[in-house]
């Protein structure tokens, strides 16, 4: 433990419930300029110490401070640390934060987080009980890692996430000004949801706090993470796992179209239309119905022109799983809060696979953000309807088309009526799955080489390399910029 816990008390006398709000930016806030004492008068630290401020952020909302835990014991805060948790409770609309869980306060084994790290901000792969004595890495979320002592008399680096809106009032004039040495690296990790939802952290002005920058979008970050694709890579490069062009087309289900009006090249192969579940060529499954991209509005037009089973919480005409799905996925009934309680992964492609087309709309489109929506699909075989990333062509695993390109139409009845066009031709609709005879385009296997090479690298570890080469009188920068061109570049 860095410090000896102070008064502990496990009662509470604040019922106030956590809400979030976004104070002043104060744009006159203007960051201190810090800088390095000679290389000679730099003191070698044997341990450095990242502070987690996503992590710290979650469990204030787990715990809703003065609400849930109880049972836990609470400390007050120490006055030099008052200045962080009173900005924090400023932002969060908490009453007061003069007293906290003792665990996010002060540091223990229980609190922080052994980072393992080889040279060059790589992750250490080897399995060894004898750790480097000269050099650790720890992550944790106490407060008190913003207290020095005579071991570490420099301030933490910073992890930060999109969460927390970047105001000057708590980042530059209360962490930057106040609690941030030479060597307190920060960094700024987004693999949530787009930069739409969180736009301060695609700011660039905002993002010249940070030192190293993790995220999807590589025209605003340093480094771009392992995306989706990666989870689905393997059935969708050319592997033994990539499914066929005829094992697509055996997969797919007879149509018993409710209408009748749409006679589809499927339904003369069988006599089994009437025991289909399938009641159109295209599955539509979303759980998020209030999104940028307006994907439930657009869908709801294509419904006037064609038919579409809704399987998902949003829109009309939602149907009830089929029981084959539900067993496979091991739930009875559907929580969408808890996803983890069943397989809803494994019922998603296994349905997905039935149907001739899937819609696939991001919930906002942005550059480089593309999700599950686009690999599940083509994993199985499903065409993807898809409207997102602007930039999808870089992603596809096609030369020629692949997927139902939504901006290549006015309106949705216009792309409703191709796509009933496309289900009716069978040598039409196969054409959709050329690709799976191809190797994929040139700009996708470099970034498969680089995703690759990412796998290698955490935001921890690049944060505590550049921290550590300052201490040896190196630039930062340059730091950086020599793990950028090992890596490569996206």
């Amino acid at each position: 433990m860095k410090f000896l816990l102070n008064t502990i008390d496990s009662s509470l006398k604040d019922g106030s419930i956590l809400y979030m709000k976004v104070i002043n930016q104060h744009a006159d806030i203007q960051p201190r300029i810090i800088s390095c004492p000679s290389p000679k008068q730099t003191r070698y630290e044997k341990t450095k110490y990242i502070f987690n401020l996503d992590l710290w952020r979650y469990l204030v909302a787990k715990d809703q401070l003065y609400v849930k835990n109880r049972e836990k014991p609470w400390c007050d805060v120490p006055k030099e640390l008052q200045v962080i948790t009173n900005a924090l409770c400023q932002f969060y609309g908490t009453p007061s934060c003069t007293r906290l869980p003792c665990h996010m306060i002060y540091s223990s084994s229980d609190t922080l987080t052994n980072i393992d790290c080889a040279s060059n901000g790589q992750i250490s792969t080897k399995v060894s009980t004898k750790r480097n004595k000269k050099f650790q890495c720890k992550r944790g979320y106490s407060l008190d890692l913003f207290m020095k002592d005579n071991e570490n008399q420099s301030y933490p680096s910073i992890i930060a996430d999109p969460f927390t809106p970047i105001t000057n009032s708590f980042y530059v004039k209360v962490l930057h000004n106040q609690y941030r040495s030479c060597n307190s690296m920060w960094g700024m990790i987004q693999t949530h949801e787009s930069l739409s939802y969180y736009p301060w952290s695609g700011d660039r002005e905002k993002m010249k706090l940070f030192d190293v920058t993790f995220g999807y979008d590589r025209s605003v970050y340093d480094f771009v993470p392992p995306p989706w694709l990666i989870n689905y890579i393997d059935g969708i490069d050319q592997t033994p796992k990539r499914l066929s062009l005829k094992q697509v087309m055996t997969n797919k289900k007879p149509i018993n179209s409710p209408s009748n009006r749409d006679d589809y090249w499927i339904n003369q192969q069988t006599n089994s239309i009437q025991s289909s579940y399938v009641k159109a060529s295209i599955l539509w499954m979303n759980s998020n119905c209030q999104t940028i991209s307006k994907r439930t509005q657009y869908v709801e037009q294509m419904m006037k022109f064609i038919d579409i089973d809704n399987f998902g919480l949003c829109g009309t005409n939602i149907r009830p799983l089929p029981q084959h799905i539900i067993d496979l996925e091991g739930s009875k009934t559907r929580n969408e809060q808890n996803r983890n309680s069943y397989n809803w992964e494994a019922g998603k492609l296994a349905l997905t696979s039935d149907y001739l087309f899937t819609i696939a709309i991001e919930n906002s489109r942005s550059y480089d953000y593309v999700t599950e929506k686009l690999w599940q699909p083509l994993l199985v075989g499903s065409v993807p309807i898809y409207l997102g990333a602007p930039n999808i062509e870089d992603w596809l695993p096609c030369r020629t088309d692949c997927i139902i390109d939504l901006r290549k139409f006015k309106t949705p009845k216009d792309a409703a009526l191709f796509i009933k066009n496309v289900a009716k031709n069978r040598t039409l609709y196969e054409s959709y799955h050329q690709w799976r005879n191809e190797e994929i385009p040139d700009k996708l296997k470099k970034m498969l080489k680089y995703f690759s090479s990412m796998r290698n690298y955490s935001l921890e570890c690049v944060l505590c390399e550049m921290s550590k080469r300052v201490d040896e009188g190196q630039s930062a920068k340059e730091t950086k910029k020599k793990i950028l061109d090992i890596v490569g570049h996206l």
